[in-house]
């Protein structure tokens, strides 16, 4: 059964989502942290389809992004990448936002990149193969044309702690339909992210759920406390202080800056220490640190050493003042309705 439903997520992957077709060479890039399951699956639906798949491993890096560069076969991943049609990224430590992601993005304008960072076979079961996609797109269109209208956002964590902020009239929100048959980077459904207007961040986001790379679920929460944009402090226990060690190690500025912000709502997603995962939780939100992709930030987004999703859980927010979750649950009538159809 297990195995059925393994094979019916990837297929949905490929064929459904992705498209591939006869003849179009996916690449599909593992590290030895991988869930190789997973992989070989997509390359069987792949051959299955006469696609020509092509399963990537590597020993895992110490980091993640440009901070994994020195680690990995750089030269040779690239070379790969820039000649695929499809990019699958299972890596547990992701090449999202690495030297190779930015060379197959330069050269290869055409390439369709799915970005499922350390999916393992429950996680692509659940978030994939079990998803009503019409309902889905349907709550998420809702949801991101009420973001687009709103320009002041509050956030708040049920230890009380908020965070504010203005959005930028136009800048782009990201949202992922299922639709994976065009150029760009994709992900899973369930996470609408987007890049505020950065100096506007004020407040202390507390950090419940789970903070990638490196530190993984928190069992003591993680404080941020954010100035104009700008992580002042991070305090709590262990885990804060391992964060704060890693976010400086770099010695970058960019690496204590506001990157974006997200809300989750995958219905089949739960906290599980797998960033991609964990930032779909229903009710979270999640806060990126470090570099901005130019999807979020046009033109050219702002490049820094590395990148951190951190999650918080069950989260109230307010869109100029008129609550949309509380504790983590759809209160707004519009989208309770919509999400009614899934279960939520």
């Amino acid at each position: 059964m297990f195995l059925g439903e393994l094979q019916h997520a990837s297929t949905v992957l490929v064929k459904d989502l992705l498209k591939v077709k006869k003849d179009e060479i996916v690449v599909i890039t593992t590290d030895t942290q991988t869930d190789l399951s997973v992989a070989k699956a997509i390359a069987e639906v792949c051959e299955n389809i006469q696609a020509k798949p092509m399963l990537v491993i590597i020993p895992a890096p110490e980091s993640v992004s440009m901070a994994a560069d020195k680690d990995i076969p750089m030269e040779a991943i690239s070379a790969a990448l820039c000649e695929a049609d499809v990019w699958i990224e299972l890596n547990k430590q992701w090449l999202l936002y690495s030297t190779p992601y930015y060379n197959a993005k330069k050269y290869n304008k055409a390439l369709r990149h799915m970005c499922l960072t350390g999916t393992n076979a429950d996680t692509l079961i659940s978030c994939v193969g079990k998803v009503d996609y019409d309902a889905m797109r349907d709550f998420t269109v809702c949801l991101k044309e009420k973001l687009a209208a709103a320009e002041d956002v509050l956030m708040r964590s049920q230890s009380g702690d908020e965070v504010t902020f203005k959005n930028v009239k136009g800048r782009p929100i990201s949202v992922k339909m299922g639709n994976a048959d065009v150029p760009g980077t994709h992900l899973f459904v369930g996470q609408i992210g987007w890049t505020p207007e950065l100096s506007s961040v004020n407040g202390v986001v507390c950090l419940d759920g789970s903070v990638a790379p490196d530190i993984g679920l928190i069992s003591n929460p993680v404080k941020i406390h954010i100035t104009d944009g700008v992580i002042t402090d991070i305090t709590g226990g262990t885990e804060a202080a391992d964060y704060k060690a890693w976010l400086t190690g770099f010695g970058h500025e960019q690496m204590l800056r506001v990157s974006h912000a997200g809300i989750g709502f995958n219905p089949g997603a739960k906290l599980a220490g797998d960033i991609l995962q964990d930032q779909r939780v229903w009710g979270s939100t999640t806060w990126g640190f470090g570099s901005i992709s130019a999807g979020m930030l046009p033109p050219a987004g702002v490049e820094a050493p590395s990148h951190s999703d951190a999650v918080s859980l069950n989260t109230d927010i307010y869109l100029d003042g008129k609550a949309l979750f509380i504790n983590g649950k759809v209160v707004d009538p519009e989208l309770k309705k919509l999400s009614e159809k899934f279960g939520k």
